[in-house]
């Protein structure tokens, strides 16, 4: 950030820390809040520990009064994409900190792929690669998490101004996404991240599930009786597998 940079440090962390944090060195606020596709990205591999879910979501009040348009965000999505193609992904943290600096020891992940959810399309997915557990014990400690069964909540750490109107803070122009850290309470209602095997296999096995999915709504749409709607039905089984 530069020295005179108004904007806010919009991180997206646990609900209850949403104090307002004057840096000394840089006059800039920082709010706290809790907060594509379906395959391999590139550089990532089979055995890599995989993780996937909604990280953001547009026009929709999050819990801390807080709404990102969808122009801002998909500008976002789009610059960071870039970013992703050239360095391979974007590091995020174990928890959030108080500053737009992503700290290398507190890595636990990196983001690998983004892109809008085809079906929710206000909703931002992602694919993150989480970092080998035996050398990064902040990777470590979210490899336990998700071993045990427990939600990895994840939200959105940004610079940026808001303007309040009608007791919503929503997100300007001037916003630029830093990255998204794995927090205990994520604002964005749903920003759960699960375990994700991704391969070639898991990506077709997917997609005919989903035209499978959509056939199945056409079919019922035409109205025919069940014994028929089953005999269409089985046979569309036998076409996709």
């Amino acid at each position: 950030m530069l020295k005179n940079d108004k904007r806010q440090l919009l991180i997206e962390s646990p609900i209850g820390n949403s104090n307002l944090l004057k840096f000394k060195s840089q006059d800039t606020k920082s709010l706290t809040e809790a907060v594509g596709g379906n395959h391999l990205p590139e550089g990532v591999k089979d055995s890599s520990i995989l993780i996937k879910g909604p990280v953001q979501r547009a026009n929709a009040e999050n819990r801390n009064g807080r709404i990102y348009p969808y122009s801002i965000l998909n500008r976002e999505l789009k610059r960071l994409d870039e970013i992703i193609n050239i360095n391979g992904g974007i590091l995020g943290e174990l928890d959030h900190p108080e500053n737009p600096i992503v700290e290398m020891q507190r890595v636990p992940m990196a983001i690998r792929r983004l892109w809008w959810d085809e079906k929710a399309q206000n909703d931002m997915m992602a694919i993150a690669e989480i970092l080998d557990p035996s050398l990064n014990p902040n990777a470590g400690i979210a490899v336990s998490i998700i071993n045990a069964g427990l939600p990895l909540g994840i939200s959105s750490r940004g610079l940026g101004s808001v303007d309040y109107r009608d007791g919503i803070d929503v997100v300007c122009e001037d916003y630029e996404m830093v990255t998204w850290d794995l927090v205990s309470d994520p604002s964005t209602q749903g920003a759960i991240m699960k375990h994700y095997k991704a391969n070639k296999i898991n990506e077709e096995a997917e997609k005919k599930r989903d035209i499978k999915s959509d056939i199945e709504k056409e079919i019922k749409a035409w109205g025919f009786n069940d014994n028929k709607e089953k005999e269409l039905s089985n046979l569309l089984e036998q076409l996709i597998w």
